[in-house]
Order: C-alpha cells, then structure tokens, then sequence
C-alpha cells in the first residue's frame, strides 16, 4: 500500500512515517510528504498512491476541501482525515468531501492501523456514512486511551491565543466574542484537562498534542 502523509509539522510527518514502514502488520510504502494543501497537491501529479493521510488544519486549507481536491486529481485513492478534533459538524463536512476515515490524534495509533488494516484487507475503501456513529465510536476510543478529550475548534483557538501571550480581552475582540466568554472556554478547559492554572493547562495541552508548541499569535 502506496502512502502519502500531509501535516505541517515535520516530527509527527516523521513519526507516522516511522511508525507505519516498522510496522510488520501492515505492508505499507510511504512515497511522499507534504506540509500544505498545495504541496500535497503537487506531490500527487507524479505519485502513484493507495491512501493519502491529511491533517484537518493545514497552513493554507482544511482537510476537507483538500480531500475533495486530492479526490478529483487521484479518484482512486482513500484519504484519510487525522486531525484533533472531533465534532459532528468538521467528521460530517469532511465525510461529505469524500472522506474514507476520519481518525482523531487522540484515538491513538491503533485506531490508524485499523482503519489503514480495514483498507489493506478488503481492498477497497469501506467509506464511513455516519458522522454521529463516527463521533460516537472515536470517544469510545479515546476514553480506553485515557488521553484528554480533544477540543472544539473555538476552545483551540481561545487555548492557542492565550498559549501565544494574548490577554482574555484581545482573545474576545480576535474572535468576536464577549471577555466572560473567554473566561468561561480558559474554566472549562481547565475542568476537562485537569489543570488548575493557565500555565499548567497550557503545558498539559502541549504534552496532549492539543495545540501546537510554538504557536504565533499572528498565525492563530
């Protein structure tokens, strides 16, 4: 099976990398990497490739509207959405796309194998249809790994500004919502991540993966 990885970040391109060839169960090539939509776009004119692994937040797209792009360049390929998040609408918009899995970074590596597994094995793409049923059993995985929930898009974006230096009032103005807003995300947050301060639920949501470690609030 013939692979693709698209993830701005080079250490987790690497680790998929290295964790997909050293893995004898599964007969897996990696043929090419890319960091953005359309770098991965590029890639694929000159690439024969089975299944196309894409991060849902790119620098210059988002998994589903690249997923519909990768479909109409290369028909037959299966991509695969690995992401962090997890909620109906993003699971039922890149479902839409053309997804054939959608596979949160929280689920773990043995929700990927048995998703790339349920490809090698049948042959073709058993596409997922529900996003509810999706949603559903990716929590249940989660819960067995015991790695924190991942976060809804607008938690990332308060969790990301405030990890970047930002106070509770220029988060509200960046994303047009009220400063007790703000508070109530930066509380919860903290309830779901176990952490008692801003710094500790900062450094947790690093260690989880839940937000990147050199976040730029000019990026965010």
């Amino acid at each position: 099976m013939k692979v693709c990885i698209v993830d701005d970040h080079e250490i987790v391109r690497e680790g998929l990398r290295r964790v997909l060839t050293d893995d004898r169960s599964l007969d897996i090539e990696v043929v090419g990497e890319a960091s953005s939509g359309e770098g991965a776009l590029e890639m694929l004119r000159g690439l024969t490739v089975d299944v196309v692994l894409v991060d849902y937040r790119l620098p210059d797209t988002t998994g589903d509207v690249l997923c519909a792009k990768i479909l109409k360049a290369v028909p037959d390929c299966a991509v695969i959405v690995l992401t962090t998040y997890l909620s109906d609408d993003v699971v039922q918009r890149c479902l839409d796309a053309g997804a054939h899995g959608y596979v949160t970074k929280a689920s773990g590596l043995e929700e990927l194998r048995r998703v790339l597994h349920d490809l090698l094995t049948s042959g073709s793409a058993a596409r997922e249809r529900s996003s509810s049923a999706l949603v559903k059993r990716l929590q249940d995985t989660e819960g067995k790994t015991g790695t924190p929930r991942v976060l809804t898009p607008q938690q990332e974006r308060v969790l990301e500004l405030v990890a970047a230096g930002c106070t509770y009032s220029e988060i509200g103005k960046r994303l047009h919502i009220s400063e007790s807003t703000v508070r109530f995300h930066i509380q919860r947050l903290k309830e779901r991540l176990g952490a008692r301060t801003t710094t500790e639920l900062i450094a947790t949501a690093i260690r989880s993966a839940l937000i990147r470690p050199d976040v730029d609030s000019s990026n965010v």
